[in-house]
């Protein structure tokens, strides 16, 4: 009994240590908070491009796999046919949707958006839902006061200064990616075995086994959601030209790119629509566009997510939400479009730990009854 009691009191010892430990690490660490932001500015340059590199080797190296399980090398030659497979159809993207989208923006503010603002500055205080008399008093507060001047003095300087800590980072990553995608695919195998060979040799075989399972299920995710943001771009655009919604193309590709943030995505994507519609002298009413946006969030729920998503990872909706806002408030914009495959591999991670840990467990029953 007294044996026990040394042992419990030696584990409350050593977690009271860690405890303090880490509480003056964290103190130490706080008194140079201005060296920790500019190391963590420093490693987020460099994983960014590193990092969108590998998702889109992810993506990628499954056609070289398939291209040369045809029979079709070596590695350069099938590398050489992805390399030109998927740069064309980047430039067929941008060569016959982009124009179409330049055109419809500029035809909104040569055409929609001089009448938009008389109608928020002229006729909706006829059409104000709350009366004509509080509009005058909102009309007159906003006037006297500087609360709209004071709002966008200090919108736009925080507008550029987000935009513009985006500039470097995309450039970077951009101009860096064909030369980091090309290593990745042509020696893919190679940087995977270099990997693990830091790895002690005990531990290597487990971490063989998750690179692997990391691989196939976040680049099955990756692959699918990209054909479910194909999918639902085109559907949106084609639903859209049905019901006679002018900038069908736009807020169909708007629908289709916001997609990547899940739960969050289709409603970002049916704001401007609705927006649209309501203050268009033309087109749909905001009623019918709302109903074509509910369709679409029912059928990408129900139908091209169980078609498409076949390797879809089943995590709760919670962890999803919470990973766009810890991961968002990380990395930005980048951490709220990729917080669903990082939090895809945290998952897989997870559970290969708990399959590790049943592995050991079934082993040391096995050799008890064996004994």
């Amino acid at each position: 009994m007294k044996k026990i009691s040394d042992e419990k009191l030696n584990r409350t010892i050593k977690f009271l240590t860690i405890v303090l430990l880490s509480f003056g690490i964290l103190l130490i660490a706080i008194q140079f908070e201005s060296f920790w932001g500019w190391l963590f500015s420093a490693v987020k340059a460099v994983i960014l491009p590193i990092g969108i590199a590998y998702i889109f080797a992810l993506i990628l190296f499954p056609l070289i796999r398939y291209l040369e399980k045809k029979g079709i090398g070596p590695r350069g030659f099938s590398l050489a046919l992805v390399f030109i497979f998927a740069f064309s159809f980047i430039f067929a993207v941008f060569y016959f949707l982009i124009p179409i989208v330049v055109n419809e923006i500029q035809s909104f503010f040569n055409n929609d958006f001089q009448g938009i603002i008389d109608y928020l500055t002229t006729d909706l205080r006829d059409d104000f839902i709350l009366g004509q008399d509080l509009y005058d008093q909102i009309s007159n507060y906003l006037t006297e006061s500087s609360v709209l001047t004071d709002t966008i003095e200090s919108f736009v300087p925080r507008l550029i200064n987000s935009l513009s800590s985006w500039v470097l980072p995309i450039v970077t990553s951009v101009a860096l990616l064909p030369i980091l995608l090309l290593y990745y695919l042509k020696d893919y195998e190679l940087i995977g075995d270099s990997l693990r060979n830091i790895i002690p040799k005990k531990h290597e075989k487990n971490v063989s086994r998750l690179s692997r399972r990391l691989n196939e299920t976040v680049g099955a995710y990756l692959r699918g959601q990209l054909v479910l943001m194909l999918a639902l771009g085109s559907a949106a655009s084609i639903a859209y030209k049905l019901i006679g919604l002018k900038y069908y193309i736009v807020f169909g590709v708007l629908a289709g790119f916001t997609n990547i943030i899940p739960y969050f995505g289709m409603i970002i994507a049916a704001v401007p629509p609705i927006i649209y519609s309501m203050l268009s002298s033309s087109g749909p009413g905001p009623l019918l566009v709302l109903l074509v946006n509910a369709l679409l969030q029912f059928f990408e729920g129900n139908f091209f997510q169980p078609m498409i998503m076949s390797h879809h990872l089943q995590i709760h909706p919670v962890l999803i939400i919470i990973s766009i806002l810890f991961f968002g408030s990380l990395f930005g914009g980048f951490g709220v479009i990729f917080a669903s495959p990082i939090a895809a591999s945290l998952r897989v991670v997870y559970q290969f730990y708990r399959d590790i840990r049943k592995e050991k467990l079934e082993s040391s029953m096995s050799k008890v009854k064996g004994t």
